[in-house]
C-alpha cells in the first residue's frame, strides 16, 4: 500500500484519474499520485497534444508546502519543480522512479490549461529556464515601470521595438548615446 507523502500515515486509494489513467488519491488531503509508467502509457493512447490555454481569470490556489515529500512508490525524497511562470504552482517528482505528486487541485489546474499531457516537460532544463526567464522579465518590467513611469516606459518599449531589426540600428544607437552627435 502506498502512503500519502503529505499526510504521512494515510494510505492512497486507487482511482481512475482520466480514461485509461490509473492513479492513487489520498482520501484526507485529496492529493494524487501518478506513477511514471501508467502516465507514459496513457500519453501514448491520449491522442495529439492539446494547445495550452491561458489562465481563465480565476486564481489558482497557492500551494505552499514546507516539508519534504517522500515518494509513495520507492520512499526517496522528491524534488519540487515550478510549473508556470509567475504562478505559485509546483509539482513534486521522484528522481528515482519518476512518479509525480499533485497536491489538491493541481491536476485540475493543468487539465483546465490543457497542460496535463505535457507533465514530463515541466521537469526539463528548457522548461525551467523558460520559467526563470519569464519571471525575471516580469520583475524587470515592474522595476522599469516604476522608474520611468507608464508613458515614458511605453514610449521606450516602442522605440526599442522600432530599433530591434532596423538596418541602421548601431548608427541610430550611437547617435542617441552621443552627448553631441554633431561634433566630430
Amino acid at each position: 500500500m502506498k502512503k500519502c507523502p503529505v499526510c504521512k500515515n494515510e494510505f492512497l486509494n486507487e482511482i481512475t484519474l482520466e480514461d485509461g489513467l490509473p492513479a492513487h488519491q489520498c482520501g484526507r488531503c485529496s492529493g494524487i499520485w501518478i506513477s511514471s509508467n501508467p502516465y507514459l502509457a496513457w500519453l501514448k493512447t491520449h491522442g495529439p497534444d492539446l494547445p495550452e490555454k491561458e489562465q481563465d481569470g480565476s486564481n489558482a490556489a497557492a500551494w505552499d508546502v514546507k516539508e519534504l515529500k517522500l515518494c509513495p512508490d520507492c520512499g526517496r525524497i522528491m524534488s519540487r519543480y515550478k510549473v508556470l511562470p509567475n504562478v505559485q504552482l509546483y509539482l513534486d517528482r521522484c528522481g528515482n522512479c519518476n512518479g509525480i505528486w499533485f497536491d489538491k487541485e493541481e491536476w485540475n489546474v493543468l487539465v483546465a490549461r490543457n497542460l496535463h499531457d505535457n507533465v514530463n516537460s515541466f521537469f526539463t532544463k528548457p522548461w525551467q529556464a523558460h520559467i526563470h526567464e519569464e519571471e525575471t522579465k516580469a520583475v524587470m518590467d515592474k522595476l522599469y515601470l516604476e522608474k520611468f513611469g507608464p508613458e515614458d516606459y511605453a514610449r521606450l518599449k516602442e522605440i526599442r521595438e522600432w530599433l530591434k531589426d532596423h538596418p541602421h540600428r548601431s548608427t541610430l544607437l550611437a547617435y542617441l548615446q552621443a552627448d553631441n552627435p554633431y561634433k566630430n
